[in-house]
């Protein structure tokens, strides 16, 4: 039955089904890093180049990524959801057989932007879906499980890369993360609805988006919390990026003791996610906020005193990372959460603002933990502690924001 003329569209449930797809298409970012790293030395051996050139794909992907997050999230509010998110995951995985078949290095590069630019659809737009069929701590919860089914990247990507890399060099790596990025493509064609009807959309011009960010940039709610994300995840950089040299050489431990370590890191990570969505109908997202950002504090707090002392053993490492990594999980849950309640007016644009702020800082944040060398771990303990520290502070300015004007996050309901 046709619904009449000039009646708004139903908008979609947020199903359990719709979550896991979009978590799934989520996860396009964490796969197209973790997926191709074990592809680093055989791709500094074929093209005959050192380290740091190789790590310009790395870096090239990281800007795409930061633009990107700005770019599909404003597009999306003008064109819908669905059409962009599309758009987005097609040239993500074109991009990627590409780069499988690329002859330079500068190609590789070159395309990595791209794709960095193509795959923040997958993230950007999973947050605006939750945003526009939820608020409050129904979509806490939501952001929740997005970021742990985005957690289980880490899990299978880094071995399966290791795998492809050692059956058929770089080329399978990026050809495997090409195949995947077409699964995510299919997921979002066959099972992810539109959620934004058109009578809400804003027109695709310059000045309706330039007053919409100059309406978030006066929000200093939206700010603090968008910083807390930013600053949570800049932490978790902090160690990913420092994780290899810590384990490999501080401790002196093998590739295999790493990737072990790296996957338990990961597993604690959806765990915290997981758990915080349980905790969320007790503490709310601001007390989940703060008990997330103090368990990361502590524990990277703990790593910096016994690296400064000398005593820090893998024994030790492990447990704590795991422990940090699920009080990231779940600041930067609630603090996505409530980013997104205060631009409920355009879920697009504040999830492209958040994402902005993510990737930029994050990788500035990344290359951190190796300031002093790579015979210790404590420029990397530190530097997981001091972002957390600084977003627990951003919070802070958010809550007292909110609680200065008066304009608290929309009321929660149940998922």
């Amino acid at each position: 039955m046709r619904r009449p003329p000039g009646t708004p569209a139903a908008r979609p449930e947020l199903t359990p089904g719709l979550l896991g797809a979009l978590g799934f298409v989520g996860m396009a970012g964490a796969v197209s890093t973790d997926l191709y790293l074990p592809a680093f030395p055989d791709l500094q051996a074929h093209f005959g180049v050192g380290a740091a050139a190789v790590q310009l794909t790395l870096t090239s992907y990281l800007v795409g990524a930061a633009l990107g997050q700005f770019l599909v999230g404003t597009i999306s509010d003008a064109l819908g959801r669905r059409r962009t998110l599309l758009v987005g995951l097609a040239v993500f995985a074109a991009a990627g057989f590409a780069a499988s078949a690329a002859p330079t290095l500068a190609w590789i590069v070159a395309l990595r932007f791209v794709q960095g630019l193509s795959g923040s659809a997958g993230a950007a737009l999973a947050r605006a879906v939750v945003a526009d069929l939820a608020s409050g701590e129904r979509a806490a919860r939501g952001v929740s499980i997005l970021i742990a089914m985005m957690g289980l990247g880490p899990v299978f990507g880094s071995p399966l890369g290791a795998l492809l890399t050692g059956w058929g060099g770089w080329r399978a790596a990026l050809l495997g993360l090409s195949v995947v990025a077409t699964a995510m493509f299919a997921v979002a064609l066959l099972l992810i609805p539109e959620s934004l009807p058109r009578e809400q959309r804003h027109p695709a011009r310059l000045g309706p988006l330039l007053a919409n960010l100059a309406r978030l940039a006066r929000d200093g709610s939206f700010l603090g919390h968008a910083l807390a994300y930013a600053l949570t995840y800049a932490g978790l950089m902090v160690y990913i990026g420092a994780s290899s040299f810590v384990v490999q050489r501080v401790f002196e431990a093998s590739a295999l003791a790493y990737a072990l370590t790296f996957s338990a890191g990961s597993v604690a990570f959806v765990a915290g996610a997981w758990l915080n969505a349980r905790a969320l109908p007790r503490l709310g997202a601001q007390g989940a906020l703060r008990a997330g950002h103090a368990l990361s504090f502590a524990a990277a707090a703990a790593l910096a005193a016994l690296a400064a002392l000398g005593s820090l053993t893998l024994w030790a490492w492990v447990p704590l990372v795991c422990l940090f990594t699920a009080g990231c999980a779940a600041g930067m849950s609630d603090a996505s959460a409530l980013t997104l309640g205060r631009a409920a007016f355009a879920a697009g644009s504040g999830s492209a603002a958040l994402g902005l702020f993510q990737f930029s800082i994050g990788a500035a944040a990344s290359p951190l933990g190796g300031l002093w060398g790579d015979h210790t771990a404590l420029p990397a303990a530190a530097g997981m502690a001091g972002a957390t520290a600084l977003a627990a502070g951003a919070a802070a300015i958010g809550r007292r924001w909110e609680r200065r004007t008066r304009t608290p996050s929309p009321t929660p309901r149940a998922i």
